[in-house]
């Protein structure tokens, strides 16, 4: 579905993007890593049309992003890391605006301004000013406008950004949802909790390249910190009978272990350590996202936007 070859984008002296190259296939969904100012904001605006690379190639599904960005834009739907909405339009007259934008006719128009509506969870507020909605409402109806013209990508920007909890919980339920509905996603992100969650593959990149290979999401090996109330005999003796479990430390009740297996064998230790009546205060699996976040980029910080 996505295919960047060898890209290079300078802004004066500074090379945004320094050759990079990467392929997503069709129904994937990506997630994009890296710290600020890596080039993950002008690789997805290069993706997206808006920017023109000033080396190498790109194409969505076999047309090219500079040669044939007409027909690329009506396989692809953008977010940037800033959407914009008009405050002042209801919501149901902000979707038909956009519905004419994207030259959206008769019957087509008005399913897909229902559509949208009901995707967003919106159609009991159709007549709402935008601007008295919350912010996940709008990062939701804005989700909904992209997805008026039924693209095939979506090229998603810090979509999180600024949502609580639960509209991020919502937020990465609407996304699943639309993969499994066949869109393919390039998103980018600092949430690398969220990324972990619904991404089959995540990407780092760094200084506009990529910074090592593509990895699944979820890893095979975790780091569990074991915190334990009263005597951790009994529970030492059976983290060293398993056979997917390897002793960290050791250090009165606290414990680490290293475990095989990914997220399940983590939630079966725990379930084994209850069962056994080892007195658990606290069990904390690390090693995924975040930990191979600090491996690539040497514990660089990261900020709430790229």
């Amino acid at each position: 579905m996505i295919d960047a070859r060898d890209l290079v984008k300078r802004y004066g002296a500074l090379r945004a993007l320094d050759g990079l190259t990467l392929s997503v296939e069709r129904g994937e969904l990506v997630g994009l890593v890296g710290p600020n100012g890596a080039g993950k904001s002008t690789l997805i605006k290069i993706l997206a049309t808006l920017v023109h690379p000033d080396a190498g190639a790109a194409a969505i599904d076999g047309f090219d992003v500079v040669g044939a960005s007409g027909r690329v834009r009506a396989l692809v739907g953008y977010m940037p890391d800033v959407p914009g909405l008009y405050q002042d339009m209801r919501v149901r007259e902000l979707l038909e605006f956009f519905a004419d934008a994207f030259r959206l006719r008769g019957a087509r128009r008005r399913a897909a301004v229902e559509g949208a509506l009901a995707r967003a969870g919106l159609a009991d507020r159709a007549d709402t000013f935008v601007e008295a909605l919350s912010l996940g409402l709008k990062q939701r109806l804005f989700i909904a406008k992209t997805l008026l013209h039924a693209p095939r990508l979506l090229l998603l920007d810090e979509p999180a950004t600024g949502l609580d909890p639960l509209a991020r919980i919502e937020l990465r339920r609407l996304l699943r949802a639309l993969n499994g509905e066949g869109i393919t996603m390039l998103i980018s992100s600092h949430i690398l909790a969220d990324l972990e969650d619904i991404c089959s593959r995540v990407t780092f990149i760094a200084a506009g390249r990529l910074a090592g290979e593509s990895a699944a999401a979820t890893p095979r090996s975790l780091t569990c910190e074991i915190e334990l109330l009263g005597d951790s005999a009994r529970a030492l003796t059976l983290l060293r009978e398993r056979a997917d479990v390897r002793m960290v430390e050791s250090a009165g009740a606290r414990v680490a272990v290293e475990v095989t297996g990914g997220p399940e064998a983590a939630a079966a230790l725990l379930r084994d350590l209850v069962a056994a009546g080892c007195a658990v205060v606290r069990f904390d699996p690390r090693g995924g996202l975040e930990e191979r976040y600090r491996r690539a980029f040497g514990g660089a910080a990261m900020s709430p936007r790229p």
